[in-house]
């Protein structure tokens, strides 16, 4: 059950095919374990649709239809518990048909010795950004660093903690310049992760000596 979302905009992007290729695929593994996240894009959908058809021409009576619609919708900021009602499923993990159900079975490059990664980019395609999956051993921790720019990261097994949270299977976590953190598995599994960066990290401390081959 993911407690932790992408925000509405996002979604809402996502729902008109406004999102990059590598931010639409992590959105889109998301809503495949997701409740919570496909009835707000469905709803986003049908709104759409809703607009669409009231364009020509927009009487008050038509506008009225399309307010209540709106007043319909949700509440994500109160429903962030993942206490929603089911959805109907039809959203797919675009990842099951590239990687095995076991992702501990992948050819995993090792960076350290508690962390490896599988890149993903052959997979991707688009230029300017870094799809990987990382896998970071039980307990172990990921070096202080922030970002040049936006990093997502979705938990697919596992968990791990930062100086903001406690994050599970299925959670989203956006991060940016204005965060540290040092992420850290948590001590029952191993965590591994999709993350999707548009710029390089950046270390803070004596590891920032290595921010000059992450560029």
């Amino acid at each position: 059950m993911s407690h932790y979302h992408p925000d509405e905009l996002m979604l809402m992007n996502y729902a008109a095919g406004n999102l990059p290729t590598a931010e639409a695929l992590i959105i889109s593994v998301h809503l495949a374990s997701c409740h919570q996240c496909q009835t707000y894009v469905r709803q986003t959908n049908l709104l759409g649709g809703v607009l669409f058809e009231k364009i020509t021409p927009a009487t008050d009576d038509k506008l009225d239809d399309v307010d209540a619609f709106i007043a319909a919708l949700p509440d994500r900021k109160n429903n962030l518990n993942g206490k929603n009602s089911s959805t109907p499923s039809g959203y797919r993990n675009p990842l099951g048909q590239y990687l095995p159900d076991d992702l501990r079975t992948l050819a995993w490059k090792k960076q350290t010795n508690t962390i490896s990664k599988f890149d993903l980019n052959g997979l991707v395609g688009e230029k300017g950004a870094n799809v990987t999956l990382q896998k970071i051993s039980a307990g172990a921790r990921v070096p202080k660093h922030t970002h040049k720019g936006t990093e997502y990261t979705l938990i697919l097994s596992g968990g791990f903690s930062d100086e903001l949270g406690v994050y599970h299977k299925g959670d989203f976590i956006s991060r940016d310049a204005s965060h540290k953190h040092s992420p850290t598995a948590l001590q029952n599994e191993d965590c591994i992760c999709l993350t999707v960066l548009d710029a390089p990290i950046r270390f803070t401390g004596w590891m920032r000596i290595l921010n000059p081959f992450l560029s």
